[in-house]
């Protein structure tokens, strides 16, 4: 569980407080930790272990210092040191909106790592009286540490509770505004029609459902959407980026509002209605197997036309082969010229080769009909004992 900490108190019992040691804290659930604060018996000691910036002002919400007045000598019983992070800084009078001040006080876990003891210089005396003993007396004794603190739940809940029987130091957020999360911080399931914000004073920023016309339960933000107002509302108003996700009834797009292919959208149903989509009644060979919305009317291949595609396009003939119309010998491509024998243009057979000048093949043998003196699947070479353009007789 991530915490905002206020203070940390800590009680010794009979051990003179720290010479030296640091205060941390870790976000990641002690992975890793960085310094909270330092403390040191000297401002030189401040300077040479920690840095220089260390006994500076506090001018920002993150500065991390170094105290001295919690290292003296005395009290050598029952010494306390309390550490406040909050007071004193910039943002502490208005936490709720200084991000920096909210980001530094969190923490998962808090360490205490003491680096020097407090020896009443009996580290000499050890020395002079011969007596190792003397040293072996320092150790560091502490009776107590509270610490106090909120949970972080971003300002969407109102109250930190157990949520496992067995462990009732361990504490989740009792999230609210379509918030989920230990911190509540992200938007429930189907509740990203916008981004998720941390609630403030005079905002809840409370997480929108998306609009997925009851085809979708789960959906994401995408502000790329929301940049081109792509995305409907509830309100039906495009403001936000919900992109449904899993669509389901045969639907799709951004908001579920669209049939997929082979699939119409029925004016007898609302569009909220598992039954908004129906499919397409286009078994036809000479459909595409989609269809138009509302009517429900077939679209056709290419080359067909027709209610039920049963007729060709303009320019094709022969149904149901649909080819298109036979290219005239007499056009002006050469001039008014046969075609000479061997030039096939855009068709099958050559012009000039095959009986009347057809471009396309027979429509019941779906071969090229060849004139006296040609041969070939085209029309397109002479018959052996045959030469010249026109496949004229034997020399």
């Amino acid at each position: 569980m991530l915490f905002h900490v206020a203070y940390v108190l800590i009680k010794f019992a009979n051990s003179p407080r720290p010479d030296l040691w640091v205060l941390e804290r870790s976000t990641d659930f002690g992975q890793t930790y960085q310094p909270w604060q330092y403390f040191a018996s000297s401002k030189r000691d401040c300077i040479e272990r920690f840095g220089q910036r260390t006994i500076e002002r506090i001018n920002n919400d993150n500065d991390i210092i170094c105290t001295t007045e919690y290292s003296r000598i005395v009290p050598l019983e029952n010494g306390e040191i309390v550490v406040s992070l909050v007071n004193g800084r910039p943002g502490a009078m208005n936490f709720s909106y200084s991000p920096v001040l909210r980001d530094f006080t969190k923490a998962t876990n808090i360490r205490l790592r003491f680096m020097r003891t407090n020896t009443l210089l009996g580290h000499l005396m050890g020395k002079a009286l011969r007596d190792p003993t003397v040293t072996r007396r320092y150790y560091y004794s502490i009776k107590d540490i509270s610490i106090g603190g909120r949970c972080v739940c971003n300002g969407h809940a109102e109250a930190c509770n157990a949520n496992e029987p067995n462990d009732p130091y361990k504490l989740q957020c009792d999230c609210q505004h379509n918030t989920c999360g230990v911190s509540c911080d992200h938007c429930c399931p189907g509740y990203n029609q916008l981004p998720w914000k941390p609630a403030t004073t005079y905002s809840a920023n409370e997480c929108e459902p998306c609009n997925c016309h009851r085809h979708s339960f789960d959906c994401y933000y995408d502000p790329e959407v929301d940049r081109r107002r792509a995305s409907l509302d509830i309100h039906r108003h495009h403001r936000g980026g919900g992109v449904c996700l899993n669509c389901q009834h045969h639907t799709t797009g951004v908001n579920c509002e669209r049939c997929i292919p082979t699939y119409y959208r029925s004016p007898e149903h609302p569009i909220d209605s598992p039954l908004a989509c129906l499919p397409c009644n286009c078994q036809s060979e000479f459909t595409d197997g989609t269809c138009e919305d509302l009517t429900g009317r077939c679209f056709c291949k290419p080359n067909y036309i027709g209610e039920n595609c049963d007729a060709c396009a303009s320019g094709f003939v022969n149904f149901p082969q649909c080819y298109p119309t036979p290219t005239d010998p007499t056009n002006n491509d050469n001039n008014g010229e046969a075609k000479p024998a061997g030039e096939i243009i855009n068709c099958e057979c050559s012009a000039a080769g095959t009986v009347d000048n057809s471009c396309r093949p027979d429509p019941r043998t779906q071969t090229c009909i060849c004139k006296p003196g040609f041969t070939g699947d085209h029309c397109d070479t002479c018959t052996p004992g045959f030469y010249g353009l026109n496949c004229q007789g034997e020399r």
